[in-house]
């Protein structure tokens, strides 16, 4: 008789031994064991975060200089970005950027109102040209070098700021002849 089906008793079921269930778990805990650390790991959300905040104020910089219709600096000197009137650095007082709503350098630069940001922990930047560590907004938005008083475009060929944190490099640019940030 082929014609026979096998019908099942009742009570009894298919599932998972124990040894593959416990398989399974060690399998899980290793996974887990391992991204966790990456999880928990922010230096690579740092960089990104200190890149967003550095083309930010570097948009910023330059609207405020067309929308006041004066030079506007923007102070690189490796510890910190600032924006300012005055192209001295440290900032003079007086001739500071006012943080957008009220304490813009979270205790990292002096006077705590100064329009400033500083990269958190093992976070670091570098600009090249390296001679562009203080850049300068034009009355028309343009970047440039500081010259004396004024803002030399001439020449200006752009500047690029790299944010390195968790071995991977993020760099925010700054375009000649408009200054778009990007």
């Amino acid at each position: 008789m082929s014609g026979h089906r096998r019908i099942p008793l009742p009570g009894s079921q298919r599932g998972f031994t124990l040894v593959e269930l416990i398989v399974v778990i060690i399998i899980i805990g290793i996974l887990s064991a391992v991204g966790a650390v990456r999880f928990f790991d922010r230096r690579g959300f740092d960089a990104n975060a200190f890149a967003e905040q550095t083309r930010a104020m570097l948009r910023f910089g330059q609207k405020l200089a067309i929308g006041q219709n004066r030079l506007v600096y923007a102070q690189l000197n490796g510890n910190t970005i600032a924006l300012c009137f005055a192209s001295a650095s440290p900032c003079p007082a007086g001739s500071y950027v006012p943080a957008v709503g009220g304490n813009g350098g979270s205790g990292a630069c002096s006077p705590s109102n100064l329009y400033c940001a500083a990269p958190l922990g093992t976070i670091t930047y570098a600009i090249t040209p390296t001679n562009a560590s203080t850049l300068c907004f034009t009355r028309l938005g343009q970047p440039g070098l500081p010259a004396g008083t004024d803002c030399n475009t001439a020449g200006f060929t752009g500047a690029t700021v790299n944010i390195t944190g968790d071995g991977n490099t993020t760099a925010v640019n700054i375009a000649a002849e408009t200054g778009y940030v990007f």
